[in-house]
């Protein structure tokens, strides 16, 4: 489900920049919009699993959503750069090191915060546009705890992973300081792990930012 998601982003964002190259050249004396925009989403984060070099743990974590902030300047007609703060309750199978922990695997919850920033392109203004985006920063893993007890489990400290990444997807602009989109992010997670890859975190987001 989630790559046919993929692909309806990926077609709907090429139409949308295929039809503004066609009908929405700027025009003469058309300034560059706000000069800046704050935004709210909601987002579907696909599920991952991390292998945890510290605390030789597996963290296996099930789909989740993830409310995003943002707030961003406009440097030129089409472009911002910005910042970006996401937070996630993410629910997971927790597998310790010993079987103290919480035996052999147990479900648990943690924290997923992601501070970002970011450049964004793509078209302005009413109507449909493609966007693309860029972004680093990083990707913070807290407060694990065993769900059925709210035991604390390993590590006892926050980890912060330099985390990098871009996005797509296209806008409609209800007015020049109102629009509305449907963006997929897809990020890097440099977390150490004693084997495998580094993990991928997939969201698929539809929200809203506002011009002032």
């Amino acid at each position: 489900m989630f790559r046919r998601w993929n692909y309806l982003v990926l077609v709907c964002a090429t139409v949308a920049a295929t039809s503004e190259a066609q009908i929405g050249r700027p025009r003469p004396g058309f300034n560059a919009g706000p000069n800046y925009w704050v935004g709210l989403s909601l987002g579907y984060v696909d599920g991952m699993t991390l292998r945890d070099e510290s605390t030789s743990s597996t963290w296996s974590f099930a789909y989740t959503s993830q409310l995003r902030a943002t707030i961003e300047k406009t440097v030129q007609r089409g472009v911002t750069i910005g910042a970006a703060a996401g937070f996630s309750n993410g629910r997971l199978t927790y597998q310790g090191a010993t079987l103290s922990e919480c035996g052999i695997s147990c479900p648990a919850d943690a924290d997923i915060t992601q501070y970002m920033a970011f450049v964004r392109t793509g078209g302005t203004g009413v109507g449909f546009h493609g966007t693309y985006s860029l972004e680093g920063g990083i990707t913070r893993f807290s407060n694990f705890r065993e769900r059925s007890t709210g035991n604390a489990l390993p590590p006892a400290s926050a980890t912060n992973d330099f985390t990098f990444g871009f996005g797509g997807g296209f806008e409609y602009g209800f007015s020049p300081t109102m629009a509305a989109y449907v963006n997929q992010h897809f990020d890097v997670v440099l977390h150490r792990q004693d084997s495998g890859s580094a993990p991928r975190l997939l969201t698929f987001s539809v929200g809203g930012r506002i011009g002032f």
